[in-house]
C-alpha cells in the first residue's frame, strides 16, 4: 500500500529502537494510522523538527502491515502555538481521538473540526472549555453517537429554554422522569446553547461539561485520561503560585 501526500496531524510520538519514532497520526483521508519514522531521531534529521503535535503536515507512507513506514513529511501550515491550559487542552483532544477512533476509518469532517479547534485554542477565539465542549459534540456525532439537543425524545416537542430535562445516554432529553437512575438533569437553555455552539454563561458551560462527561464515559471506559491528570496538576500548581 502506498499513500501519497495528504494532510495529517501527529497525535502522539514515542521512541522506537535507536534512531526512529513511532507515530500515532490523524490523517484526513485515512483516519488514525500508525507509522514508523525511520531515522527521525538522528541529529541532523529534518523530519524530527516537523513531527510534532499541533502542526498540520503533508504526510505520505507505504507498507503492507498495520504499522507502515513514513516516506515523506512536509509542513502544511505554521504550527499552532499552544501553551499553558490551551496546551493541555490540545493533549486532551489528541487523547480523545486516540481512545475513541478506530484505525483506518476516515473522519474528514472531524479532521476539519480538530483543525479549527486547535486554531481556536491558539488564538483564544473562545474559552478553552467552550472549545472542548464543541469538539466533544462533533466527536460523538462522528462516531455515530450524536447528541439529541433540539427536541424531547418522548413527546417530539422542541426543547424549551425555560424547562428542565432528564438526559439519558444514547436516547436524549425528556421532561418525563426516567424509570432508572441512569440520567443527568440539564436545562433546556443549555441544550439549546450546545446545539447552537454558543456556551456563553457559567451555567451552560458547567452543564455542558457534565453532559459530555456522561456521554463520553460510555466509550472511554474506566481507564482515566492522562491529560486530565496533567490538567489537575496544572491547576494545583496555579493555586500554589
Amino acid at each position: 500500500m502506498r499513500v501519497n501526500l495528504h494532510p495529517g496531524f501527529i497525535l502522539h510520538r514515542r521512541p522506537y529502537r535507536e534512531t526512529s519514532l513511532l507515530l500515532d497520526v490523524f490523517s484526513r483521508d485515512h483516519g488514525r494510522v500508525g507509522l514508523i519514522a525511520k531515522g527521525a531521531k538522528r541529529k541532523y534529521s529534518r523530519a524530527a523538527g516537523l513531527l510534532q503535535p499541533f502542526q498540520r503536515l503533508q504526510l505520505a507512507w507505504s507498507g503492507k502491515s498495520e504499522l507502515m513506514t513514513l516516506t515523506t513529511v512536509e509542513s502544511d501550515t505554521v504550527a499552532y502555538a499552544l501553551k499553558n491550559g490551551e496546551l493541555i487542552a490540545g493533549f486532551y483532544l489528541n487523547e480523545l481521538i486516540i481512545r475513541m477512533l478506530h484505525q483506518h476509518e476516515a473522519h474528514p469532517e472531524l479532521f476539519s473540526i480538530y483543525d479549527v479547534t486547535l486554531s481556536t485554542l491558539a488564538h483564544a477565539d473562545k474559552s478553552v472549555q467552550e472549545a472542548l465542549r464543541i469538539f466533544e459534540k462533533h466527536l460523538l456525532k462522528s462516531i455515530g453517537y450524536g447528541l439529541v439537543l433540539d427536541h424531547d425524545v418522548q413527546s417530539g416537542c422542541a426543547v424549551e429554554t425555560d424547562c428542565e430535562y432528564y438526559y439519558q445516554a444514547e436516547q436524549g432529553p425528556t421532561q418525563n422522569t426516567p424509570s432508572t437512575s441512569d440520567y443527568i438533569q440539564i436545562s433546556g437553555k443549555t441544550l439549546s446553547a450546545i446545539d447552537k455552539e454558543c456556551l456563553d454563561t457559567e451555567r451552560s458551560l458547567l452543564e455542558a461539561k457534565r453532559l459530555m462527561r456522561y456521554a463520553l464515559q460510555r466509550h472511554l471506559g474506566t481507564r482515566p485520561l492522562a491529560s486530565k491528570k496533567l490538567y489537575q496538576s496544572y491547576m494545583t500548581n496555579l493555586t500554589e503560585l
